[in-house]
């Protein structure tokens, strides 16, 4: 009789719902963790799972495994595709470096390999303990809750977001639930033979969860009925409030930004596709007031306008005169427009009212009265040109003539230290016009041992100041960092400035004539600085590490060689010539190297290589698939090689037990070797299971090794071999 779980069809859906269950495990991981590279990782889950399901043995799959660990080591931290010279020299130094860490307890000193082999390891454990419910257990329950469990756990207090992975989990998990128990139930009730009967049970379970998942989806959802239990907990265990300083976040545009601080994680989730000449910074809004702890908005300041498609819109940034466009395709919805620098004009085939409001600089999105998100839009706009002229020529004296309505950009709090003012002063100390002012705070943070940083970063104390804490105790950040630190030192030295927030270039992903195509996601959330320049206007400034959007500058004047703004401007270290002499003392003629022959010959028959290696890969898979027919022939010619000794017998029955069990004709649990003797010999029409069973029981249970006769018995045993190849 032949059990349920020896149906491959029915085993393999098995195994795709527990690949699909392990990828909910590892998604997390991947994204809390920042590690990237969750295609490799789901590879090698999906790889140990096929050899489990193809019961591949330990020698082979073992060797697989550690080989596809250390290809992955080499392409991720070396970008080589092949195991190169290099590669190779790169895995013994780092080797070398962890077992020194390792027999000295210095774990510090732990390189990133070492824990990425360490988190794989933690996988294949995890996809061993798998097989062993799935195939053998036939419980996947505790796997079940313990998935539960762990994504609602970071749902509620990590920056994952869990909503529809909990969905996926229980739909998944419900699943293998049921249809093991199904097995167990079948097999408890000895519905063995019949398989067929599987569709007839596993059809009514199928449809069950997918009506109570439609149904789940679409029926209106209460509120929920405990608050969320993170502030609670902060606050009781003496960690929330103002003294928190280790929140985390995730990136990306919010609207709330009183209280600035905190780690982020990464998130590329798409916000909109724009198809423009170059990379443009998409502004959305500003804001003007800092309050020690981040920035809020003046209330009951400037004016509404609202203006209509195509109509020409006024902002603070005249556009050149050759204007171009750019077209944003949103993936995101939001009630309002994102803009270049230079923005002429609105245009989109819904045709709604854009109101803009100068007090924050945001084109709010209106159709019939109410709120409209658009979903595709193009912008008329041409990025201003600055004399490099007429900034030079800007002065502190024309400051102090700016109407009262540049107040507000000038707010500081009266709890700013003062240490923080001293700092400007002694940065912009030398400068003369009000540009080289800026542009000197501005260059001071690529210049100061400051860095970028998304991760550790605190959150000001209650009697902390957010700009304070950054520029003299930790020098670490990100964009709002850097950019409110140079907005308020720019106030302390009576410049307007403003805080500004949207969205960078984003990602280049596609190049094409005279327009390229970017992606820009959550990861591309960003902040700045614009300054007012008296006679020129607002300028944009970047004073965050790693990030180049500036404005654009008309070099209009003849600049010294050493000037800071001399376009291309790079200081280039000079390399020492060596001595002509000394260099022809010390050439040694050598012929290449093992290594360079050999990086030399896979670099030449790299395509050839590969067709070789996966030809192999193919031979070999045919093989091990069809090793009932071919295994035989190899058993018996070992046997017959190894000698007569009584010994041998034992090796060569618990073998022929294997290849039964390999042919399809397994031993129920708990069954007799007698009672499964008589089976097989029913099966084929023979007596000699039987008559070997009684030889092996007798040497084992009876300790009566002597009387077999393993040169007697060998007939009968190569004769069952041989008809497992059919």
């Amino acid at each position: 009789m032949t059990s349920i779980r020896n149906n491959k069809v029915f085993m393999a859906i098995l195994y795709v719902l527990v690949f699909l269950m392990l990828a909910e495990w590892l998604t997390p991981v991947i994204v809390l963790t920042e590690t990237g590279h969750k295609a490799l990782f789901l590879i090698f889950i999906a790889v140990g799972l096929l050899m489990a399901f193809l019961r591949v043995p330990w020698w082979f799959s073992g060797p697989i495994k550690l080989l596809y660990i250390l290809w992955f080591i080499v392409y991720v931290y070396t970008g080589h595709v092949f195991f190169t010279a290099d590669a190779i020299a790169f895995l013994q130094t780092d080797v070398g470096l962890n077992f020194s860490a390792l027999t000295s307890q210095n774990w510090e000193q732990t390189t990133d390999v070492f824990r990425t082999v360490l988190f794989f390891v933690l996988l294949w454990m995890a996809i061993y303990l798998i097989h062993y419910w799935v195939s053998f257990r036939l419980s996947i329950f505790l796997f079940y809750l313990l998935t539960v469990i762990f994504i609602a756990v970071l749902d509620t207090f990590s920056p994952y977001s869990g909503e529809t992975a909990i969905v996926r989990i229980m739909v998944i998990g419900l699943l293998l639930a049921g249809l093991l128990y199904l097995v167990r139930w079948m097999e408890g009730h000895r519905i063995l033979e019949r398989t067929d009967k599987m569709a007839l049970f596993a059809v009514p379970l199928v449809l069950l969860v997918a009506a109570s998942t439609a149904l789940a989806l679409y029926l209106p959802k209460a509120d929920p009925v405990w608050p969320d239990p993170v502030p609670f907990l902060t606050t009781f265990s003496g960690q929330g409030g103002a003294g928190s300083g280790g929140t985390i976040g995730r990136i990306g545009y919010g609207v709330d930004d009183s209280r600035l601080g905190g780690s982020f994680v990464g998130d590329d989730t798409a916000v909109f596709r724009a198809e423009v000449s170059e990379g443009q910074y998409w502004k959305v809004e500003s804001k003007d007031t800092y309050t020690t702890k981040g920035w809020e908005l003046t209330g009951n300041v400037g004016e509404s306008v609202v203006y209509g498609n195509s109509d020409t819109v006024d902002t603070d940034f005249v556009p050149a005169e050759e204007l171009e466009s750019a077209q944003l395709a949103m993936e995101q919805e939001f009630p309002f427009v994102l803009y270049p620098y230079g923005t002429k004009s609105f245009s989109m085939e819904e045709s709604p009212d854009y109101q803009y409001s100068t007090a924050d600089q945001r084109f709010e999105t209106y159709r019939n009265g109410e709120e409209f998100e658009p979903k595709a839009y193009e912008v008329s706009f041409n990025e201003p040109n600055f004399s490099l002229t007429a900034l030079r020529e800007t002065s502190q004296v024309d400051l102090a003539e700016l109407p009262i309505e540049f107040d507000r950009f000038l707010q500081l709090p009266d709890e700013l230290p003062e240490r923080v003012r001293d700092l400007a002063v002694e940065i912009t100390g030398g400068t003369e016009s009000v540009y080289d002012q800026a542009r000197a705070i501005e260059r001071y943070f690529s210049t100061a041992g400051f860095e970028y940083s998304q991760t550790d970063i605190p959150v000001p104390e209650a009697n902390q100041d957010y700009v304070d804490q950054f520029l003299f105790e930790t020098k670490r950040g990100y964009c709002d960092n850097f950019s409110t630190s140079m907005v308020v030192m720019l106030r302390s030295l009576d410049i307007p400035a403003r805080w500004v927030k949207g969205f960078n270039e984003g990602e280049l992903i596609n190049s094409g004539g005279d327009t390229n195509v970017y992606q820009v996601t959550n990861n591309n959330a960003h902040s700045w600085v614009e300054a007012y320049m008296p006679g020129v206007g607002w300028m944009l400034f970047e004073p965050t590490i790693g990030f180049t959007g500036s404005s654009s500058i008309d070099f209009d004047l003849e600049l010294d060689a050493t000037d800071p703004e001399q376009p291309g401007q790079q200081e280039q270290p000079l390399a020492e010539k060596p001595d002509t002499a000394e260099a022809e003392e010390t050439t040694v003629v050598s012929g290449p190297s093992f290594w360079d022959r050999l990086t030399d010959f896979i670099s030449m028959n790299r395509w050839k290589l590969v067709w070789m290696i996966v030809g192999t890969v193919l031979l070999a898979a045919i093989l091990f698939k069809i090793r009932h027919k071919w295994m035989p022939k190899l058993l018996v010619a070992y046997y017959r090689m190894s000698g007569d000794r009584p010994e041998r017998f034992e090796k060569a029955y618990l073998r022929l037990l294997k290849q039964l069990e390999l042919y399809g004709i397994n031993k129920r649990p708990g069954q007799t070797l007698k009672s499964y003797a008589a089976y097989i010999d029913a099966f084929f029409g023979t007596k000699e299971m039987t008559e070997l069973t009684d030889a092996y029981e007798r040497m084992i249970y009876g300790n009566d090794s002597e009387s077999i006769d393993w040169h007697e018995l060998r007939e009968s045993w190569e004769n069952l071999i041989n008809r497992t190849s059919g």
